[in-house]
């Protein structure tokens, strides 16, 4: 249900002053023509269609009473204010309450509202059955809620009415906001949903002892401008060779009628004209959808879109550019800004390795900033609605009362249809404040291609995130943290980022592209945080006597520099207590990496800073620039299945792999370039574990119930969706607590996950294995690991690389095959060809009722006992991945 943090309220006069605004002569003169109607529809104190309250009616009676008073007060309306372009052009209040079905079928709409005011463009009763439903969520202007008992403070009533309006924001892609009405026999309010919530009335409207503001209500619904209610003015229909139209301006008539090709197979497959300040954008397919599973949110959608002047000419020739939009909440950094300071630095070679930016902008209604709080709210300053219940904290693992104000918005991510993750963003519940205003937004780049998911081999695969661990690099260096790697983000895109005509042939060179910066953060450049290193001076200054039983067997086996560079970083983590055992411990864990890593000892036997990864500099703390508006505080977020489970700040994610590691305390967590080559590692290992080949199957152990595996495979089988469930697939305290038990225990790692990579990614283990290490003597010591983290992994990543370049193998053909028939298809996307068939991505209708997870789309499993050894099956299906943490023991607490 609607979070009723997001639910708020305003005196009902700032309501209709503000919000649904009439003029009060223009209001005297509706009224007094309303009253003097000859139907005599308003007498003796009561609107006479409306049941008597003392006789006996039903809830539906309601409807077309409501219908028929409402659409007599719209005709008195528009005939006293004439029509205007930028109205409403054809809209009626109708009800559906006779004829909408009770049990929709699985894949069906929505149910529509009982009673809409809906443009007149089409019947939906003459579209075919399995359209008709989305036929009417693509007519409504503002939706009707009606109930015999009114209570204001039922939140399940309220929230139902605001279910509505978040599905005609979903489906209408030219809706800002959406009003609606909860009505009574007697009562009415007036609700509004927008991108921070939703706002109403505090007090009901008597529409029978107050007829007056009844009726400037419903005549505001009728004279008002379209953007008044909702509606984008800045997006037109495309209906090619037609010129474009805006949706509240169709028609029943030839030629400006409803068309519902052109809305092809779903509403995401519709093109749109799009008015920037850079000039008119023609979307071409939607890419893909980010939506929050709570009404507010950013709203984003991403286009395929050309400039509109180079419609007609050859797919082939024109550029296609990726069109981003968004709501972002104030406070949040500018997306659009890092791109374009990223630009500003972009001389260096890695530049192009992240999205290439064209431009960006806030958008304009008129000449006002298009936002929440002034535009939409007209600065009205409302209050948290009390509700009968309020809704719980979702917490996050290992949370104490002192942090139980901290609440997630989970946000899913659709690529093509496919649900691909889900995002979670952890926030601070903003008690007694005002909503955060989100302001529209826009950011074009001149970058096109596939996520990550689709590589066409292990070689391409390991190539792609060595791109984008370049491209992590360079923002870094310019002092921009990524802050929420995952599939999604990773891009494929041609070399150059040009879009590649249909001439050109498969095997055209593609390189990985880190995309959406829309949760980094701007701290001071690499330049700007380096720690000096002066060998000399340590040597002159430092009192730390290098007496330890191991250094005299250490100091045979490394250069002088290496002890130096260790004291460095002794001194930097512990400069009042540092001993020579801390130095001894770092170096000797070092020294146990590079061992292990299967790489070959110096020829001389003495290992150099160069070898272990100790000729970067250290990196003093990354602090916010003070000159960028940004969230204050450390905001986590990330993507659940990749997200670093020292982000959530758990408690017992620590490393003691080594003897008394546990004296290098750890620092205070801030999001920082070892979490995001974290979230990375994590993204190979979720291909690696789930993925059975190139082009983005899953691997079929995953699939289908247990039984119908062979009885010897089925031990194997288990374990392998116990890890994908522990490490990707559970809930996110389920992820966290066993990726935290992994570096607890890290050794679990290759006992009890490395041997089950899927044997397709077999020659990756070895550089799988690389790079835990990595990750564990980093968090281990916090040191040049830990700093010069991107240079490590890019050292892992080119190695193994090379390694896969000398071996057999070659690409997927049929993966490349469909990698290019997506960007032949989005590129050749025609407006004119409504028949074209098309694959776009689903629209998210079916979960808006009820926002909580719909069961399609909630993993069939059951919770069963084990741990990642067990193999013995209970009695629960065998088709029950388990949820037992990954380690030998209970991970939480129980």
């Amino acid at each position: 249900m609607e979070e009723t943090q997001h639910i708020r309220t305003v005196p009902t006069r700032d309501f209709l002053d503000r919000i649904m605004p009439v003029g009060s002569e223009q209001l005297e003169r509706i009224y007094d023509a309303v009253m003097r109607y000859k139907d005599k529809l308003y007498t003796r104190k009561r609107w006479q269609t409306f049941p008597q309250a003392e006789k006996q009616y039903e809830e539906l009676d309601i409807y077309p009473a409501f219908v028929e008073t409402a659409n007599v007060i719209a005709k008195v309306a528009r005939d006293e204010a004439g029509e205007r372009e930028d109205q409403v052009r054809e809209a009626i209040w109708v009800g559906y309450h006779a004829e909408v079905p009770q049990t929709p079928g699985k894949d069906a709409a929505p149910i529509p509202p009982d009673c809409a005011l809906a443009m007149a463009f089409a019947d939906p009763s003459q579209a075919p059955s399995e359209t008709r439903d989305k036929l009417r969520w693509l007519q409504v202007v503002a939706a009707v809620e009606a109930k015999r008992d009114f209570d204001q403070k039922d939140k399940e009533l309220i929230s139902q009415l605001l279910a509505h309006l978040r599905v005609i924001m979903v489906e209408q892609k030219d809706r800002r906001f959406a009003l609606g009405l909860y009505l009574s026999n007697t009562q009415a309010s007036v609700w509004l949903q927008d991108r921070a919530g939703a706002l109403g009335m505090d007090v009901p409207i008597d529409i029978h002892e107050n007829p007056r503001d009844f009726i400037q209500v419903i005549a505001a619904f009728a004279i008002l401008p379209a953007h008044r209610l909702g509606f984008d003015p800045t997006m037109k229909l495309a209906r090619e060779p037609l010129p474009p139209i805006y949706t509240y301006r169709l028609t029943s008539q030839v030629p400006d009628h409803f068309n519902l090709g052109q809305y092809k197979e779903t509403n995401v497959a519709t093109q749109w004209v799009i008015t920037t300040e850079q000039g008119d954008f023609t979307t071409l397919r939607v890419l893909n959808l980010l939506r929050a599973d709570v009404a507010s949110g950013s709203g984003c959608i991403i286009w395929a879109a050309i400039r509109y002047e180079d419609r007609d000419m050859d797919p082939d020739e024109r550029k296609v550019f990726v069109f981003k939009q968004l709501w972002k909440s104030d406070g949040l950094l500018d997306e659009g800004a890092i791109y374009e300071h990223l630009k500003s630095v972009s001389g260096d070679p890695d530049a192009q390795y992240v999205g290439k930016f064209e431009f960006h902008e806030v958008v304009k209604i008129g000449n006002e900033v298009d936002n929440t709080d002034r535009l939409i709210r007209r600065g009205l300053d409302p209050v948290p609605m009390q509700m009968e219940e309020q809704q719980p904290y979702l917490t996050h693992p290992g949370a104490t009362d002192s942090e139980s104000d901290v609440w997630y918005d989970v946000e899913f991510l659709e690529v093509d249809g496919i649900q691909v993750t889900s995002r979670i963003v952890a926030r601070r519940r903003r008690k007694m404040k005002p909503p955060v205003n989100c302001t529209r937004v826009r950011i074009v780049l001149g970058v096109l291609g596939r996520p990550i998911e689709f590589f066409s081999s292990v070689r391409e695969l390991v190539s792609l995130l060595l791109d984008c661990v370049r491209g992590h690099r360079f923002a870094y260096e310019h002092g921009v943290v990524h802050r929420d790697i995952s599939t999604g983000n990773l891009l494929i895109a041609l070399k150059g980022h040009h879009i590649p005509p249909s001439s050109r042939s498969d095997s055209q060179v593609v390189q990985g592209c880190l995309i959406d910066f829309d949760h980094a953060k701007r701290t001071q450049t690499v330049e700007e945080r380096k720690v000096i290193y002066d060998a000399d001076k340590i040597r002159r200054l430092t009192n730390l006597k290098l007496h330890h039983a191991n250094i005299e067997e250490l100091a045979e086996q490394v250069t002088d520099d290496v002890v130096l560079r260790a004291v460095h970083l002794v001194k930097q983590r512990f400069p009042n207590t540092s001993t020579s055992a801390h130095v001894a411990m770092y170096i000797e864990a070092a020294l146990q990496r590079y061992k292990a890593s299967g790489r070959p000892p110096p020829s001389n036997n003495l290992y150099t800073p160069e070898m272990l990864g100790w000729d970067g500099p250290l990196l003093r703390p990354p602090l916010p620039l003070r000159s960028v508006t940004q969230p204050a505080g450390e905001v986590r977020s990330g993507t659940p299945p990749f997200i670093s489970p020292k982000i959530l700040k758990l408690p017992q994610t620590v490393v003691v792999r080594w003897r008394d590691s546990s004296s290098f305390p750890t620092s205070s967590v801030v999001h920082d370039a070892i979490h995001d080559m974290e979230s990375f590692f994590w993204v190979l290992l979720f291909f690696c574990i789930t993925r059975g080949g190139p082009g983005g199957g899953r691997r079929k152990e995953l699939e289908g119930e247990l039984d119908t595996f062979p009885a010897q495979d089925r031990d194997e089988v288990q374990q392998i969706r116990r890890i994908n469930h522990c490490l990707f697939g559970g809930d996110m305290e389920t992820i966290a607590c066993n990726k935290a038990e992994l570096f607890l225990h890290p050794e679990d790692f290759e006992e009890h996950v490395l041997p089950y990579v899927h044997p397709y990614f077999e020659h990756l283990k070895l550089m799988l294995r690389r790079w835990w290490d990595l990750l564990v003597l980093a968090y281990a010591f916090e040191g040049y690991e830990y700093h010069n983290i991107h240079a490590l992994v890019i050292e892992i990543l080119d190695e193994a690389a090379s390694a896969l370049a000398s071996q057999a193998g070659v690409d997927s053909q049929e993966a490349m095959e469909n990698r290019a028939k997506y960007l032949h298809d989005t590129t050749h996307a025609i407006a004119a060809s409504h028949d074209q068939s098309t694959t776009p991505p689903s629209s998210p209708l079916s979960d808006l009722l009820d926002i909580t997870t719909p069961e399609s789309k909630k993993r069939p499993y059951k919770h069963i006992p084990g741990s990642l050894q067990s193999t013995s099956h209970d009695s629960s299906p065998l088709s029950s991945p388990p949820s037992s943490p990954l380690a030998k023991k209970s991970k939480r607490g129980d």
